[in-house]
C-alpha cells in the first residue's frame, strides 16, 4: 500500500509540476504579447503625437499665410494711412493671441500721441503721456527701421506702468521727415518657431513698403494737383500775353487809324457848318426874290421847294454820322494812349448812378432796373469818367440783350479786399463758345450796322488801367452777369 500511495503522489507532483510549467508558459507568452502591445501603443503615440505637432504647424502657418494675405489685400486697396494702420494693428493681434496692441504717432509739432488697442473687437483708446514715456518713445524711433525689436521690461521702465507682461516688441515706421509712427505689442514671451518670427520680419517690411508706396502716391498726386494748377495759372497767362499783345498791335493799328481819319473828319465837320450857314443865306436870299416877284413869278418849281425842306435833315443826318465816326475814333484812341487823364479817388457807387442818369431814357419804358448798391464803399484810385464810360457800355449792351419787360440787376459790395460789382441782365444770354471773344475789338454779336465791337474792349482796357479784372457768366435765354472786381487801396 505504501508504494501505491508513494506513486500516486509522485503523479500528482508531476501533474502539478506540468500544471506549473504549463502556466509559466502562458506568463511568460502574456507578458511577451503586453510587451508588443505597449510596444505598439507607444509607436502609436508617437505616431500620433508628430501627427498633432504637424497639425499644430500647420495651423499656424495657414494663420501665418491668412495674415499676410490680409496684409497683401490691405496693402493694394486704396487706403487712407488711418485705416491701413487700424488694418494691420487688428491683424497683429489676431496673429499674436489676441495681444494688445499700442500705436504711437510723431506729428510735425514734436509732440506724441499713444493708443491702445486692448482687444480686437474694440477701438482705438486715448493714453495720456508722461515726459518718461515721451522721451523713450523719442528714443525707440532711432532704432532700425526693417526689423521687430524686442525688450525686456523691468519694474523701473516706464512701459512697465501700461503693459501686464515682461516684453515688448516694437517697429519703427517712418511715414515722413517729421512724421514717425511705432507699433508696440504686449506680449507674454518670445519662444515663437523661426516661420512665425520670419512672418513678423515680412510683414513689418512689406506694411512699411506699403506706407512708402501710399505716400509716393499721395506726394504724386499732390504734385499732381500742383502741376495742373500751374498749367491753369500758364494758359490764363499765356492768354492774357496773347490779349496784350493784341491789344498792343492794335494801339499802334489805331493810332494810325485815328490820325488819318480825324483830319478828313475835322474838315468835314466844318465843312458841314459852314454849309449849314449858306444854305440860310440861300433861303433868305429866295425869300426876299419871291417877295419881289409877281405871283405867276411866285410859282416855284416843286422840286426846288422840296429840296429846300429836305437840306437842314440831311445836313443833320451827316452831323449825326461824322459825330459818330469821331466817337468810334475817340474809342480807338483808348487802346493806343497810355493813361494821360488823371487818377484820384472815386466812389464807385457815384459813376454807377452818374452811367444810369445817361442811359436811363433807354431804359425807364422798358425794362426794370433794380439796384442793390452798398452804401458807403471804400474809394478807388481811378479816373470817374472812364469808369462811368464802362458801366454806360455794360447798361446799353444789357438793354440791347433784354426783349420787353427785361429787368437790369446792378450790386456793389465789399469782399475781403476788393469791391466787386456785378451787372446782371435777363436778357437772351451769350454762347459759351462766343464768350471767349467778347473783349476782342471789333467783335460784335449784334446784327451788321447795330454795333462796332468797340464797347467791351474798350471797357477791357479801362478795366486793366484800373489793375481791375473783369468776368462774363451767362446762360442761353436765361441771362447775362459781368462781375468786376477792384482792388481797395491800403
Amino acid at each position: 500500500m505504501s508504494d501505491q500511495n508513494s506513486k500516486t503522489i509522485d503523479d500528482y507532483k508531476n501533474a502539478v509540476q506540468l500544471l506549473e510549467n504549463a502556466l509559466q508558459r502562458e506568463r511568460n507568452s502574456k507578458k511577451l504579447l503586453e510587451q508588443k502591445l505597449d510596444e505598439k501603443a507607444q509607436q502609436r503615440l508617437d505616431e500620433n503625437k508628430e501627427f498633432l505637432k504637424a497639425y499644430q504647424e500647420a495651423t499656424s502657418r495657414q494663420i501665418q499665410l491668412q495674415f499676410l494675405s490680409m496684409l497683401n489685400q490691405g496693402m493694394i486697396s486704396d487706403r487712407s494711412l488711418k485705416e491701413m494702420f487700424d488694418s494691420y494693428c487688428h491683424n497683429l493681434q489676431q496673429l499674436l493671441e489676441q495681444c494688445p496692441v499700442f500705436l504711437a504717432s510723431l506729428t510735425k509739432q514734436t509732440s506724441w500721441q499713444l493708443q491702445q488697442l486692448p482687444t480686437p473687437s474694440s477701438s482705438w483708446q486715448r493714453i495720456d503721456l508722461t515726459t518718461r514715456l515721451e522721451d523713450e518713445l523719442t528714443h525707440l524711433i532711432s532704432h532700425d527701421q526693417q526689423h521687430w525689436h524686442r525688450q525686456e521690461l523691468n519694474g523701473e521702465d516706464p512701459f512697465s506702468t501700461l503693459f501686464h507682461n515682461s516684453t515688448m516688441l516694437f517697429y519703427v515706421i517712418s511715414i515722413s521727415k517729421s512724421q514717425q509712427r511705432i507699433i508696440l505689442l504686449d506680449i507674454n514671451h518670445y519662444c515663437y518657431s523661426d516661420d512665425f518670427k520670419n512672418t513678423l520680419r515680412v510683414s513689418g517690411q512689406s506694411f512699411t513698403t506699403a506706407i512708402n508706396k501710399r505716400m509716393t502716391e499721395i506726394e504724386l498726386s499732390y504734385n499732381n494737383q500742383k502741376l495742373k494748377h500751374t498749367l491753369s495759372t500758364l494758359k490764363k497767362t499765356q492768354q492774357q500775353l496773347a490779349h496784350n499783345d493784341k491789344m498792343a498791335s492794335l494801339g499802334q493799328l489805331s493810332a494810325g487809324i485815328a490820325h488819318e481819319i480825324n483830319n478828313p473828319i475835322g474838315y468835314v465837320a466844318s465843312n458841314l457848318g459852314v454849309l449849314t450857314d449858306y444854305f440860310e443865306i440861300y433861303k433868305n436870299t429866295l425869300n426876299v426874290l419871291s417877295n419881289s416877284l409877281t405871283d405867276k413869278e411866285q410859282e416855284i418849281d416843286p422840286l426846288l421847294s422840296y429840296a429846300l425842306e429836305d437840306t437842314p435833315p440831311l445836313i443833320e443826318a451827316c452831323k449825326t454820322g461824322v459825330d459818330r465816326v469821331a466817337a468810334i475814333v475817340n474809342s480807338l484812341k483808348t487802346f493806343s494812349r497810355k493813361e494821360q487823364d488823371e487818377f484820384g479817388e472815386v466812389n464807385i457807387n457815384d459813376a454807377i448812378n452818374s452811367a444810369i442818369e445817361i442811359v436811363w431814357n433807354q431804359l425807364k419804358y422798358e425794362h426794370q432796373l433794380n439796384m442793390q448798391l452798398t452804401p458807403k464803399l471804400p474809394v478807388i484810385h481811378g479816373n470817374f469818367g472812364q469808369l462811368q464810360q464802362v458801366f454806360v457800355n455794360l447798361f446799353v449792351n444789357a438793354s440791347h440783350a433784354m426783349s420787353e419787360k427785361g429787368e437790369l440787376t446792378v450790386m456793389s459790395q465789399v469782399i475781403a479786399d476788393e469791391i466787386e460789382i456785378t451787372v446782371s441782365d435777363t436778357g437772351c444770354g451769350i454762347e459759351q463758345k462766343n464768350i471767349k471773344r467778347l473783349f476782342e475789338p471789333f467783335y460784335t454779336t449784334k446784327k451788321e450796322n447795330e454795333g462796332t465791337g468797340l464797347g467791351l474792349s474798350v471797357s477791357y482796357a479801362i478795366i486793366e488801367k484800373h489793375d481791375a479784372n473783369i468776368s462774363v457768366n451767362s446762360a442761353l435765354d436765361k441771362g447775362t452777369t459781368f462781375t468786376l472786381r477792384f482792388p481797395i487801396p491800403d
